[in-house]
């Protein structure tokens, strides 16, 4: 049953949602400069496609291990102050890396461990973030709040990998760290300054055991949920699946432009503004998409995009030795999967937080993420042993069967992805 339509200008007005938003912007904004400068640096420090697999790997596995137990660990904290710390904490972590790069320090096992330590930050934000969000957006503002929320972001992004290949150019990757650094602290202010109310809970009988049995109690409860609610398990297979197709595109791309294409980093920054672009058209459709289509029909809409994209960037020596043909084709194919993956991510989104009881958002969210990511670093180990013995191209490749094989799966089993008739607000 559709409910009274919700406008963007409504959900605006809110102080709180705003302050959200302009700090997911500002982060957002942030990461999309440091990315670029950071996975260029690695490939220039190790001239490795194995490397830049294997820190890709890296940057994913504590969100497979540590994730489920951060959930549970904060459930019961205020999520206001993990995501504040977490911000905070990844800025400090951000600055030590810059200074050892300065003096000369920096090299492929830093970065590695950098890495694991950044996404262990990471690893508590997300559950305390999806649950604050919760918090935030009222449920029957959730697809209006959510696009318009991916739209900023998104646009946010398009700004920041614009500016970031001319930064490096310029300058080299230290300001874009820098820039990295300044958004986490003004995205933490952005936080500490919401008015926001702590949700609590009943009483239950875990709040009388030692803190190691409601340790244990919270997470196989977490577990529990998740196994036992239908929709929230086939969004975890399914995300598994397409991680799992799109871990050449994500762990290669320096390779890809060097390898495929015969060109720099520019490439990457432009196949960022237009992958960005599709971010923010994908988000501006979703409202459209969530009223026209059913979820499992937008899920193997967007993998059949996702598909196409990836067959796309395979291709690209064909047109390597052409500037402008490789411009098109990277950003033909970045604009399209990201189109793709922002609507199928923002359908996922929304009947998560429709379809999970917000006392288990915190652990069903961490349970989920770890498990939906959980083929991203599998797969970019995987790469960093193959890659030195098959081309980038054939391994692209292999993404483009898998994505073959996944949307027949999809459209043969048809797995249940709503809670029932969807509720839908447009913008």
């Amino acid at each position: 049953m559709k409910q009274a339509s919700i406008s963007y200008t409504t959900i605006i007005k809110d102080s709180n949602y705003r302050k959200l938003i302009f700090s997911k912007m500002i982060d957002r904004f942030g990461d999309s400069v440091d990315v670029i400068a950071f996975t260029w640096l690695i490939y220039q420090i190790t001239h490795s496609a194995m490397w830049s697999a294997l820190i890709f790997a890296f940057n994913m596995l504590p969100n497979v291990i540590v994730q489920p137990f951060a959930g549970a660990l904060v459930e019961k904290r205020n999520k206001k102050k993990v995501v504040i710390a977490a911000y905070m904490i990844r800025a400090v972590v951000i600055t030590l890396f810059a200074t050892l790069y300065i003096l000369g320090g920096a090299n492929a096992p830093i970065m590695a461990v950098l890495t694991l330590i950044i996404t262990t930050i990471e690893s508590f934000s997300l559950p305390a973030s999806s649950a604050f969000t919760a918090q935030v957006i009222k449920k029957e503002h959730l697809t209006s709040g959510m696009s318009l929320s991916e739209v900023l972001t998104n646009s946010a992004s398009l700004v920041g990998t614009g500016i970031a290949g001319i930064i490096i150019s310029l300058w080299g990757v230290v300001p874009a760290m820098i820039i990295d650094i300044s958004t986490f602290i003004i995205a933490s202010i952005l936080i500490l300054l919401m008015n926001t109310k702590e949700i609590t809970h009943n009483r239950t009988d875990t709040d009388t055991n030692s803190p190691s049995e409601k340790f244990i109690t919270l997470f196989t409860d977490g577990m529990k949920y998740v196994t036992k609610t239908p929709i929230v398990k086939n969004f975890c297979i399914l995300c598994v699946a397409l991680n799992f197709m799109l871990v050449p595109i994500n762990a290669l791309q320096a390779p890809i432009a060097e390898e495929i294409f015969k060109m720099g980093s520019e490439l990457l920054s432009f196949g960022g503004v237009f992958a960005s672009l599709g971010g923010i058209v994908g988000a501006a459709l979703l409202p459209l998409f969530a009223r026209k289509f059913s979820a499992l029909q937008s899920v193997c809409i967007g993998t059949g995009i996702e598909g196409i994209g990836l067959f796309g960037i395979a291709m690209g020596g064909i047109v390597s030795g052409k500037a402008i043909l490789c411009y098109i084709d990277v950003s033909a194919c970045f604009f399209a999967m990201m189109l793709a993956a922002t609507l199928i991510g923002g359908i996922i989104g929304i009947q998560f937080m429709k379809t999970v009881d917000l006392e288990y958002m915190a652990r069903a969210s961490a349970v989920f993420n770890a498990f939906s990511t959980a083929a991203m670093p599998i797969g970019s180990l995987l790469v960093s042993l193959f890659v030195s013995h098959i081309s980038t191209k054939n391994i692209m490749l292999f993404g483009v069967i898998f994505a073959v094989i996944v949307l027949f799966v999809i459209l043969v089993s048809r797995p249940s992805l709503e809670k029932g008739e969807e509720i839908v607000d447009a913008a």
